[in-house]
């Protein structure tokens, strides 16, 4: 088990450094690693790493499916573990990858939540209401950025003014593994961003960072405190069901593709690596086309037949 434990600390940093991944992955990786390994080594199937076999795999995923774990859960534990054999393999500790060949357990795809127009429309006007509080009107102004942009919560916290092109109109950000991507403004985030820039001068007079969105220090704010902020201001906004910034995120997605966008171009804008995973919104934009439908085609409602 010790040399389990040194080459999962390797696979790890190799992680970090050659695939920057993220803390959280990085966390979710070495333990998804580890219980595996705790589970072979413990009811004695294995004593070495190149012991491992595709069926061994499949049954632990298969105990893992017994257990009450999601699709989705055993599906990243399984894909933790593939990325370590592929580490293995080209460091020529095995030859052969036991994860390969497993069929990934399908679950339900959930539609993702996201706020009506309306709604949004109710929660701006009302959260826009307080610009001599810095800390109210600061969330303001991130509640129209997330939404007018569809950046995730991250990316809006590492926003420095030099990434803000107001006579292009773009945003500069930084996404997953360090992909820098450009997302156009709208003209009214334009204008709000613009004066909260000029606003935040009388907050903070002479800023010692140059972080966007400052906390009530004068330092860059928190994905935390983002997300709370967020969520409050949705709440009060009259938002009942999920609140938070990635709700923001899906809203800006459902609406722009409901409104006619091209699905390629949200993928640029969303940052999304394939068309996949942006087709998910396609199944909202379906439901309000076929409501639309259903009121609009004269032969929609069914007639009764006459005796």
């Amino acid at each position: 088990m010790d040399d389990i434990k040194i080459l999962t600390e390797q696979f790890i940093r190799y992680m970090q450094t050659e695939k920057r991944s993220s803390e959280h992955t990085l966390r979710a990786y070495e333990n998804d690693v580890s219980d595996f390994f705790e589970c072979v080594f413990d009811d004695k199937t294995v004593i070495d790493v190149s012991e491992v076999t595709t069926l061994i795999v499949r049954r632990w995923v298969s105990e893992l499916m017994k257990s009450g774990l999601t699709p989705r859960s055993v599906n990243r534990k399984t894909a933790a573990l593939n990325s370590f054999f592929k580490y293995l393999m080209r460091k020529k500790i095995v030859t052969t990858n036991p994860v390969g060949g497993i069929t990934k357990p399908k679950g339900s795809k959930k539609l993702p939540a996201f706020i009506t127009e309306e709604k949004i429309a109710d929660v701006m006007d009302f959260a826009k209401n307080n610009p001599e509080n810095y800390p109210a009107y600061r969330d303001y102004v991130i509640l129209e950025t997330f939404y007018a942009t569809g950046m995730r919560i991250s990316e809006l916290a590492n926003l420095r003014h030099n990434d803000l092109d107001f006579s292009l109109q773009q945003i500069k950000t930084l996404g997953k593994r360090n992909k820098e991507r450009i997302i156009p403004m709208t003209e009214n985030i334009r204008q709000i961003l613009e004066e909260y820039v000029v606003r935040k001068k009388v907050f903070f007079p002479n800023p010692a960072s140059n972080y966007l969105f400052f906390n009530s220090r004068g330092d860059g704010i928190s994905v935390k405190s983002v997300y709370l902020g967020v969520k409050k201001q949705l709440r009060l906004g009259g938002v009942t069901g999920k609140s938070n910034p990635h709700v923001l995120r899906h809203t800006f997605a459902t609406h722009i593709l409901n409104n006619g966008a091209d699905l390629n171009s949200v993928k640029e804008v969303l940052g999304h690596a394939s068309l996949a995973a942006t087709q998910i919104y396609t199944h909202n934009t379906f439901e309000k086309l076929k409501l639309i439908h259903n009121k609009a085609h004269p032969r929609a409602k069914v007639k009764q037949l006459k005796n």
